[in-house]
């Protein structure tokens, strides 16, 4: 990009200020609202005031180094991302639950004036650890045909990722469990990206737009009905953000990208671009759900539906470029490309990401076996390997959270359920193991007196290969 159009996010000012804010988050998450989960947190009771941020977390991240593309699944970032949608939604009102006064001490605790202003002081912080990545190396912005291409390549590259997710999902049996975790990344945090865009539509984010073309995330494509129908049927039908804890970070950072892109009027072309680039998105998630759940759905569609919609996208897209440029300048049409690209690029994260989730919860009986085959592996060739070593009372709940490398967990002694999915209880006891791939949601409860468990730490090139055979072919 030129240098008359600065970047939307940039962690480079804070440089050796880390330690700073790191008090601040430290101060920020010690709120009784954001304290670790318990036993009974694990999906929450319609709770939308309780955000578990797992802060004993804070003690040893350093934010130092800002997000990057290889690991925007890694605590850093589930754990910024976590920390920015609750700054945020301190100003969204959700009335208290009931007349009792200790719902009404609830509701008023997580409003209090103390946590909104340590979070305004964190949040640009946190934007620019998180979202830097997504600023970076733009190149020149092409012109208006390429650049509203741009939206289609979405559709498309999303498109392929739903074919084959399931597909992979049929294959493995999981395509409920598989469809109750999507719907939590996509259903249950549509309220927060909606919100985002209303925000920004009342503050006049979309006032250089034509009233006709401006981006949209709610209408047929999906229509509200079906995603209702479809969460219905896999039991996601609790109240938002009742399933926090299932959240991966590039979900959470889709829903941040509009948010703090709509509280920056300077960066209101920008947050034009990211929209568009989420409309893409939502587009060809209704696509293919409709595809998936057919059984579901009322409404019948045409031949050629699909691709009347996408194209009008496109051309939606161009016509505001068009529409910006010639009224704002060359530096408002750079802006929105920069705010298309970081929308692109993260979309391009979340596939990954979410791929690699439901990769791991679709096989979680071959990653029990690929656990037994490195620990054998260890035992014969590496018996020194690094590990740590984890004594839990009943009933201790660890908050889900992810690691930056590949864990195995082996029970010596007691019994534990592990979790990476609404629902799913992995009873594991003496001599049991499972392989926590790097960057996997996760989380579980002892459910015995006390228990003893390891957690070697697994070179890379061990695991790529195991997990390689999930996708071998099968012997005719």
């Amino acid at each position: 990009m030129t240098q008359a159009t600065p970047s939307l996010f940039d962690f480079s000012p804070f440089d050796g200020q880390s330690e700073h804010y790191v008090s601040l988050i430290k101060q920020f998450s010690s709120a009784g609202p954001f304290r670790s989960a318990t036993v009974d947190e694990l999906v929450l009771d319609s709770d939308y005031h309780r955000r578990p941020l797992r802060p004993e977390d804070f003690e040893f991240l350093k934010f130092m180094k800002p997000v990057r593309q290889h690991n925007v699944s890694r605590l850093p970032s589930l754990a910024s991302n976590r920390t920015l949608l609750s700054i945020y939604e301190l100003d969204v009102a959700r009335l208290p639950r009931s007349a009792d006064a200790s719902e009404w001490e609830h509701f008023s605790g997580f409003y209090r004036d103390e946590t909104k202003a340590l979070g305004a002081q964190i949040a640009p912080f946190l934007e620019g650890y998180a979202f830097d990545y997504l600023a970076r190396d733009v190149g020149a912005a092409q012109d208006l045909d390429s650049e509203a291409a741009r939206l289609a390549h979405i559709v498309e590259d999303e498109s392929v990722f739903w074919d084959e997710t399931f597909a992979r999902l049929m294959r493995n049996d999981y395509l409920e469990e598989g469809l109750r975790f999507i719907m939590v990344q996509r259903w249950a945090l549509a309220a927060s990206k909606r919100r985002a865009m209303a925000r920004a539509t009342a503050s006049g984010f979309f006032d250089g737009v034509p009233q006709d073309v401006r981006p949209a995330l709610e209408g047929d494509f999906p229509d509200d009905a079906l995603l209702q129908r479809v969460a219905s049927a896999v039991g996601v039908t609790r109240e938002q953000h009742a399933y926090w804890q299932f959240y991966l970070p590039t979900s959470l950072a889709k829903c941040n990208l509009l948010y703090a892109l709509g509280r920056r009027p300077d960066r209101a072309f920008g947050f034009v671009g990211a929209a568009f680039a989420a409309e893409a998105e939502w587009l060809a998630f209704g696509l293919a759900l409709e595809r998936a759940c057919a059984h579901l759905q009322v409404t019948k569609r045409r031949p050629g539906d699909a691709a009347e919609r996408k194209a009008a996208l496109v051309a939606r897209f161009r016509q505001t470029l068009q529409a910006v440029t010639e009224r704002y300048g060359h530096a408002a049409f750079e802006q929105c490309v920069q705010g298309a690209t970081a929308g692109e690029r993260l979309a391009e994260r979340g596939r990954w990401d979410l791929g690699e989730q439901l990769r791991w919860l679709s096989a979680i009986s071959r990653y029990c076996e690929f656990a037994r085959r490195i620990s054998t592996r260890i035992d014969a060739e590496c018996p020194d390997i690094d590990r740590e070593t984890f004594v839990e009372p009943h009933e201790m709940c660890s908050t889900t959270h992810v690691h930056n490398d590949h864990r195995l967990v082996t029970i010596q002694e007691g019994d534990m359920l592990f979790w990476g999915n609404v629902g799913m209880q992995l009873k594991m006891h003496q001599g049991d193991m499972v392989l926590i791939p790097d960057g996997r949601l996760h989380g579980s409860t002892v459910v015995s007196g006390e228990c003893t468990y390891h957690q070697p730490i697994i070179p890379d090139d061990w695991v790529q290969a195991l997990v390689a055979e999930l996708d071998a072919p099968v012997p005719a």
